[in-house]
């Protein structure tokens, strides 16, 4: 049987003394383990509920999957997970990955850090740290009953993991529900600003949009039977590639990042763009049409790598038909490049719908309601003039298109919530808080 955290809400007072264990057993500069109260306030008409929760050391472990230098491993006696922090390079996939929120970056050490259940203590015989300091026995550490199906409530990530926790309150005769707080104040969403901060992203928003269009010139080249322009195309793919360091916590651990490919999405799309780049390179400084064709396949491949990233993470296939995905976009870009007007009303059109079809959903954000209509005014522009041949291909109609597609990129990142257990919370008060008003 497996060993694993077991927890009663109903015993949980939120002393923070798990917390403060944890840090202090471990010398940890971050908080490895959250205690998510609900009805934080203590109305009495309500109850108050608290869940402490850290990593789940979960059997089918996704960080440990995902992460692109093998940096998780399972400690075989215990059975934790266990982050090698010389092999880690900050590069917050697992953050991405792990529905629990369990992994936290250490932004003075600039590598990840996560609750190791204090296995050295375990294999010693004693208790984990945070177990042992809990004044009410609300979390303890022990034998895990077979099989258990406590997990599943709406507010509870899933992605059959097989966390080792079990919740032992008595939740079958009275399931539990999250009671916010201002249960009468405003909906809580931390799908945009709270809790997300584009600027953490702004590395990656621009290697996967020069990616993408480093791609696109080749393909487009390939088309028209000609060579990329090497003072447009060699900066554009070197740039690309210099940018991505920039999301690194430990950037010269960055050739550790291929280590994983066979498990990892994002360790293939680095091994990806790094074929690609040396292919196209020497296709377009020396010339080389079969490696133009070889390097218009593997630009391709690389684009379904950067793609596939963003789908493992993500809560649901939904990601698939936001209209910013690099694939479509490449597609987009080689049309325009190329002045084939079916292909480029075609796909256009797509995108189009996409980008309108989920504009209602995000107009509750009126901060990014004006970037969602230029992106939308900048591709019918951009489309009128391609298919009047007014001001095409002129520098000011190329910007304009190129402007809206980074656009169309930037509103990825902001659409992309991975499944969180943050995300869910937010959900379930402003459900609760729906019913209550009409209520």
């Amino acid at each position: 049987m497996r060993k694993g955290f077991i927890f009663n809400h109903n015993k949980c007072v939120s002393c923070n003394a798990c917390i403060a264990a944890c840090i202090l057993e471990n010398g940890w500069n971050v908080h490895p383990r959250n205690i998510y109260t609900y009805n934080s306030e203590a109305l009495g008409i309500l109850p108050v509920i608290n869940l402490s929760l850290a990593c789940n050391h979960c059997e089918s472990a996704i960080c440990m999957k995902g992460c692109p230098t093998s940096a998780y491993t399972r400690e075989a006696f215990t059975g934790a997970i266990i982050l090698d922090e010389k092999k880690c390079i900050g590069c917050r996939y697992c953050q991405w990955n792990c529905p629990y929120d369990a992994p936290k970056f250490d932004t003075e050490n600039k590598i990840i850090a996560k609750c190791n259940l204090c296995y050295s203590g375990l294999i010693e015989g004693r208790q984990p740290a945070c177990t042992s300091a809990c004044p009410t026995g609300a979390l303890s550490f022990g034998q895990l009953s077979e099989p258990y199906n406590g997990y599943a409530y709406s507010w509870f990530p899933d992605k059959s993991l097989n966390p080792a926790l079990e919740l032992t309150a008595n939740m079958s005769r009275t399931p539990l529900k999250i009671i916010p707080g201002n249960i009468y104040g405003q909906p809580v969403s931390k799908s945009v600003g709270e809790g997300k901060n584009i600027l953490n992203e702004i590395s990656l928003i621009f290697f996967s949009f020069l990616a993408t269009l480093s791609v696109a010139i080749t393909i487009s080249s390939l088309v028209r039977g000609v060579f990329p322009v090497k003072r447009i195309f060699i900066p554009v793919l070197l740039f690309a590639g210099l940018v991505s360091f920039f999301h690194l916590g430990r950037k010269l651990r960055s050739w550790r990042s291929v280590t994983n490919f066979r498990n990892s999405p994002l360790s293939r799309e680095i091994a990806a763009f790094i074929a690609y780049s040396i292919i196209s390179l020497i296709a377009v400084i020396f010339h080389l049409p079969v490696l133009l064709i070889a390097s218009s396949v593997s630009g391709l491949v690389l684009l379904i790598m950067i793609d596939s990233v963003y789908v493992y993470s993500s809560s649901s296939r939904s990601v698939l038909q936001h209209s910013g995905l690099t694939f479509i976009s490449a597609l987009l870009m080689v049309s325009f490049f190329s002045g084939i007007i079916l292909p480029f009303i075609f796909i256009a059109f797509i995108k189009l719908a996409l980008s309108i079809i989920s504009l209602p959903a995000k107009m509750s954000n009126n901060d990014l309601f004006g970037i969602r209509f230029m992106r939308i005014a900048f591709l019918i522009v951009s489309g009128a003039s391609i298919i009047s041949h007014i001001s095409y291909p002129g520098i000011f109609i190329v910007s304009i298109f190129l402007l809206g597609e980074l656009f169309d990129r930037i509103l990825f990142y902001i659409d992309f919530n991975p499944l969180n257990i943050n995300t869910l919370i937010d959900e379930q008060v402003n459900i609760r808080r729906d019913e209550k008003k009409r209520g």
